[in-house]
């Protein structure tokens, strides 16, 4: 398994309580070996395999659980950018 480490931003974590729930729910989501939410920056560090999961099904998976994930357009897979386009 090859892995790569990336680092996001959360959106609308207000409290501890909200960071661990980030973190919780990321950490479960398949394909991820690890996951370190540091709730003083407001980001999730994410240690995860690129053939099983990617940038958008990890903010899928936060946003399930109440929350927002910032990933960059150059993360964006190319059929995410695609269907981000269809919709403008």
């Amino acid at each position: 398994m090859a892995t790569v480490k990336k680092t996001f931003p959360v959106l609308q974590m207000g409290c501890a309580a909200c960071a661990a729930r980030v973190e919780n729910a990321v950490r479960e989501a398949e394909g991820v070996a690890s996951a370190a939410v540091n709730f003083s920056s407001a980001e999730v560090t994410v240690t995860f395999d690129p053939a099983v999961t990617s940038p958008e099904q990890l903010r899928d998976v936060v946003r399930k659980a109440g929350y927002d994930l910032v990933i960059s357009e150059q993360e964006a897979t190319p059929d995410a950018l695609g269907e981000r386009q269809k919709k403008k």
